[in-house]
């Protein structure tokens, strides 16, 4: 049986910002599970998410399924999402895929509160 997804949840000047505690994202079993939390949020009324990755060093492709579906339930709703602390080969496959030009990504917690917090 496959471990779930660790996460730890926070709010801060009206951010939720969803940590992802683990370092490897591959097991494509549980991309489901990250798209159901992320799409929960938002279905929820969030409306800022902030989804921090500095624990994350792998990423399968699958993953960024989980983030495009989220994407677009957040624009549906007019929430803001948003990335921080991706490490630079993280950074890279966000590039990759373009999904550097779908999601504001910044370098650490505080510069993405900053911008998109209340």
């Amino acid at each position: 049986m496959t471990n779930p997804l660790q996460f730890m949840e926070e709010s801060r000047q009206g951010v939720t910002i969803l940590h992802i505690l683990d370092q490897r994202l591959i097991d494509p079993q549980l991309s489901e599970q990250l798209t159901r939390r992320l799409c929960g949020f938002i279905e929820g009324g969030c409306m800022r998410l902030l989804i921090e990755m500095g624990a994350v060093n792998r990423i399968s492709s699958v993953f960024f399924r989980s983030f495009i579906a989220a994407g677009k339930k957040a624009r549906e709703r007019n929430a803001q999402m948003a990335f921080c602390n991706l490490t630079p080969l993280i950074k890279e496959g966000f590039t990759i895929t373009g999904l550097d030009k779908l999601f504001k990504i910044y370098a650490s917690e505080g510069q993405a509160i900053g911008e998109i917090g209340e």
